[in-house]
Parts: C-alpha cells; sequence; structure tokens
C-alpha cells in the first residue's frame, strides 16, 4: 500500500505543511510562538506514536493501516513540521533583523542537509530507530526554541 500512495503522501505533507503555515502563522501573531511550538510538538509526538503503532508487525498490528489515517497522519506531519518552521522563522527574524536575509540563507542550507541526511537514513536503517531519532530531533529543536528565547 505504501508504494502505491507515495506520491499521495508526500503532496499530503505538502497539504498540511502550507495550511499549517498560514493558520500557525496567525496564531503566533495572537498567542506568541512558544505555544505555537508546543502544540506543533506535540501534534509531532502525536503523529510519530500513530505511525508506530499502525506499522504492520509492531506490538499486536499484524494489519496494515487504513489509507485514510496514512492520509491523516501525512497531514499531520505537514502542520507539525510547518508550526516548527514558522516559529524558527519568527525567532531568526526578530533576533537577527538586521541581517535576516544571510541568516534564513544558512538556516536553509542546513534543513537541506538535514533532509539529504533523513532521506540517506531513511533508506538503510530499520523504522523504529527513524521515528526515535525524529522524536528526539522535535524533542531536542523545542528545547534549543526555549533556550533562544526564555526571558532574560
Amino acid at each position: 500500500m505504501i508504494g502505491e500512495h507515495l506520491l499521495l503522501f508526500g503532496c499530503m505533507v505538502g497539504v498540511g505543511e502550507l495550511v499549517g503555515s498560514i493558520v500557525l502563522g496567525r496564531l503566533i501573531t495572537v498567542f506568541g510562538y512558544v505555544l505555537v511550538t508546543i502544540l506543533a510538538g506535540c501534534l509531532a509526538i502525536i503523529s510519530l506514536l500513530l505511525t508506530y503503532m499502525t506499522i504492520p508487525g509492531s506490538g499486536e498490528n499484524t494489519d496494515p493501516p487504513t489509507l485514510a489515517l496514512t492520509i491523516a497522519v501525512a497531514v499531520a506531519y505537514g502542520v507539525s513540521d510547518a508550526g516548527n518552521n514558522t516559529a524558527l522563522s519568527t525567532i531568526i527574524g526578530r533576533l537577527f533583523s538586521e541581517r535576516s536575509e544571510v541568516i534564513f540563507c544558512v538556516m536553509s542550507c542546513v534543513m537541506n542537509l538535514a533532509a539529504m541526511t533523513w532521506y540517506f537514513v531513511y533508506t538503510v536503517v530499520a523504522w523504529e530507530t527513524i521515528i526515535v531519532v525524529t522524536g528526539m530531533a522535535v524533542l531536542m529543536s523545542m528545547i534549543g526554541i526555549f533556550i533562544v528565547v526564555r526571558p532574560k
């Protein structure tokens, strides 16, 4: 099933990122980026747990996941990624307002290198390891955001 609908899952992640950027960007102006980052982190952890629970053969689950559940998890990944990216962009824009173009370029390069590394790891490592590594990356990014924006 995964191979048949892989393009659809990628598109749903993109739709989740688009909708998440628009909605969460407006929520940042109302509630601030700390609350939105917490929301995005919680959504990422929930989607990671749903992914782990729907893998056939993990635990007592032997049935393949339904298409609707898989699409919902893909959209949730997109929204959580958009929340983290929007919060990071807001923080970088505020911290480096005089040289924001350079910082955004560096951030884009680092994100692209991370994506390249992710796809390399994806082709070699087991699913469980990928989920744990992604969860740790979400946790570390949330901790890093709170370290940067902590009250002085």
